[in-house]
């Protein structure tokens, strides 16, 4: 007998605890990038800038991970996108840990990227596409990640760089043998015709999506990049990844924060109010030369709880749009892929104030189009009510 649609949809503890665990990866594996970037450049004696490149190819071939499941999740169970994506990224990173020639690391780099990109728009649509989707798990499931964010640069900064390749490979596994039998994944999409995406004007959702593209950029920029202008700034490397493992630290509890403040206030609300006070911490960095890399790690509590709510944000305005939910991963890995490899060619020397006033204009322009995101879609809803 088959399930009704819904109940074939729902995720159950079981499952919600999975994908959450898939989470705890996908946030680990990002933030060591931060630590990968430097250690690629001197153990296989290519420019930082090279390095930083690799890590492009990488994130651009999640931007491919990520339109491929949109266009291939009506044809086939999200079960086969979460198995295949976790294995390619197995191997991907492996080929990235285990091979000397640029060419090669560029290959596995792409390949790593693509499976990277697949399973993370898989496990988001799980968890906000599901029949039993809830703005409440979608912040617990970013909580997750943050902790895994903080456990990746944490670990290198305890055992070592030289051990980077066994940190990052023993969290994909732990992933992979965790998801690789996910029961709640087997569905596809078949939303409800309700039309109401397709009688509202897009411009407010394509507004917000301008913003996460600038946040993304921001954040994956200061993953990036803080270890390399911590040494610029005189501290080795595990020092650096320290300071990027407090960021992250901070991050986690903005995600907690976002947990609490998820059954208290609207996530447009959420949104708004947190990417402007980021503003506080990154200001002061530029301007000051006292204990900059401390100024700048503090903006990770207001960064944390921007992605899992503007996530909900727009799975409730686009509910019979599941390319929201494509567009918002496209520009998470969007601003990620342009940004970060972009700066390694400014970066080469600079300190951490400098690198601060870099950065800010990506946050100032977040700033203003989650704003005016958020008036277009309000001023839009209040008409269709009076209509």
């Amino acid at each position: 007998m088959v399930a009704p649609v819904s109940q074939a949809r729902e995720l159950t503890k079981k499952g919600f605890i999975q994908v959450t665990t898939a989470f705890v990866m996908m946030g680990f594996t990002s933030t060591c990038w931060g630590a990968i970037v430097p250690y690629l450049s001197d153990t296989r004696d290519i420019p930082i800038s090279t390095a930083g490149v690799l890590y492009g190819i990488f994130l651009f071939h999640t931007l491919l991970g990520t339109i491929s499941v949109q266009l291939a999740s009506r044809k086939k169970d999200l079960q086969f996108f979460v198995k295949g994506g976790i294995a390619l990224t197995l191997i991907g990173f492996t080929g990235i840990f285990f091979s000397s020639s640029v060419v090669i690391l560029a290959l596995f780099a792409a390949l790593g990227g693509f499976g990277y990109g697949a399973t993370g728009i898989t496990f988001l649509f799980l968890i906000t596409r599901s029949a039993n989707a809830s703005h409440f798990r979608m912040n617990v499931v970013s909580a997750a990640t943050g902790v895994g964010a903080l456990a990746g640069p944490l670990s290198i900064a305890i055992l070592g760089a030289r051990n980077i390749p066994a940190i990052v490979i023993t969290s994909i596994t732990t992933s992979f043998i965790t998801t690789w039998f996910l029961a709640d994944a087997k569905w596809r999409f078949k939303p409800e015709k309700t039309g109401s995406f397709k009688k509202s004007r897009p411009w407010p959702l394509l507004l917000v999506i301008f913003g996460v593209i600038f946040y993304s950029g921001l954040e994956n920029s200061i993953a990036a990049w803080l270890p390399t202008v911590a040494v610029n700034s005189g501290f080795t490397l595990e020092t650096g990844t320290f300071f990027s493992s407090i960021f992250y630290a901070l991050f986690t509890a903005g995600r907690f924060l976002g947990v609490w403040l998820s059954t208290r206030v609207e996530p447009e609300k959420i949104v708004v109010s947190m990417i402007a006070m980021a503003l506080i911490p990154l200001m002061i960095t530029w301007q000051s030369d006292q204990f900059p890399l401390i100024t700048l790690v503090t903006a990770g509590l207001f960064l944390g709880p921007i992605f899992p709510n503007t996530s909900s944000w727009v799975a409730r305005k686009t509910p019979d749009f599941p390319g929201g939910t494509t567009l918002l991963m496209l520009a998470i890995m969007g601003g990620g892929f342009a940004f970060p490899p972009a700066f390694g060619y400014l970066i080469e020397g600079k300190e951490t104030s400098a690198f601060a006033g870099m950065i800010l204009p990506l946050l100032i322009l977040s700033v203003v189009f989650f704003y005016l995101g958020n008036r277009v879609w309000k001023s839009n809803t209040e008409v269709a009510e009076k209509d």
